[in-house]
C-alpha cells in the first residue's frame, strides 16, 4: 500500500509484506516480512522493518505447542524528543488447547514464555534482556461471502515493577479470486514488556495476490 497528501504539510507512507504458510499432517509453519516507511515534510517519521514466524505441532485434536520468533528493527523510534533506534529479537513458546477446531471455526488457548533481547542503535548503545509470561487467543472464522476474521491477542504479566502490557492484532480479509483479495487490518501494542518498542495504534487498508 502506498499513499501521498499534500495539504498543510506533505505526507508519503510505504508499506510492504509477504507471507509465507505451509501446513502439514500435525505441523503448521508461517513466515511474513514488513516493511514501513513514512515522511512529513522530508522527515522520516517512520522506518520499520519487521519479521516473523511461526512452528505449531500439534500433539493431539485437542493440544500443541507454539514457537513464534520476530524481530523488529525501527530506525525511526524517539522517545521524549530523543532518537531511541533499536533492534528487538523475541522468541515465544507456548503450549495451548484447541477450544473449537471445525474448518470454519477455530478458537484456540494458550500459555507462553516470552524472551525479549533489545539492542539500543543510537547512542549510548546498550543490550537489555527480559522475560515475561503471557496469555493468548487466537480466532479464525470463515464468515459468508468469502470473508476470513482472524484475531489474536496476547496479555504479558511483568514480574518487575514495569506493569503489565497487551497487544491485539484483527484482520477482515475478502478473497475477490483465487489470487486478489483485499483486507482491513487493526493493530494495537500497549506497554511491551521489551522496555523499548514503541506502543502503536495502526489501521491499515490492504491489497493482496497470492500465488
Amino acid at each position: 500500500s502506498t499513499e501521498v497528501i499534500r495539504d498543510t504539510a506533505d505526507r508519503s507512507t510505504l508499506s510492504l509484506e509477504a507471507r509465507l504458510s505451509r501446513k502439514f499432517k500435525k505441523d503448521e509453519v508461517q513466515l511474513s516480512g514488513r516493511y514501513d516507511f513514512a515522511q512529513t515534510n522530508e522527515l522520516t517519521t517512520t522506518d520499520m522493518l519487521k519479521a516473523d514466524g511461526l512452528w505449531r505441532h500439534n500433539f493431539s485434536k485437542n493440544s500443541f505447542a507454539q514457537y513464534r520468533p520476530t524481530f523488529e528493527s525501527n530506525r525511526a523510534s524517539f522517545k521524549s524528543g530523543r532518537p531511541t533506534d533499536y533492534f528487538l529479537l523475541q522468541q515465544e513458546i507456548g503450549f495451548g488447547v484447541n477450544l473449537l477446531t471445525s474448518p470454519a471455526r477455530k478458537l484456540r488457548l494458550g500459555l507462553s514464555e516470552n524472551l525479549f533481547d533489545v539492542w539500543t542503535t543510537s547512542p549510548p548503545t546498550a543490550h537489555t534482556a527480559r522475560t515475561a509470561a503471557s496469555a493468548f487467543v487466537e480466532t479464525e472464522l470463515k464468515l459468508p461471502w468469502g470473508l476470513l476474521l482472524t484475531d489474536r491477542g496476547v496479555y504479558y504479566y511483568s514480574r518487575s515493577s514495569r506493569g503489565d502490557g497487551w497487544e491485539n492484532r484483527v484482520e477482515l480479509t475478502k478473497k475477490f479470486t483465487e489470487t486478489l483479495s483485499t483486507a482491513i487490518r487493526h493493530e494495537l501494542r500497549r506497554g511491551s514488556p521489551d522496555g523499548r518498542a514503541q506502543d502503536y495504534d495502526r489501521l491499515k487498508l490492504l491489497l493482496g495476490l497470492d500465488f
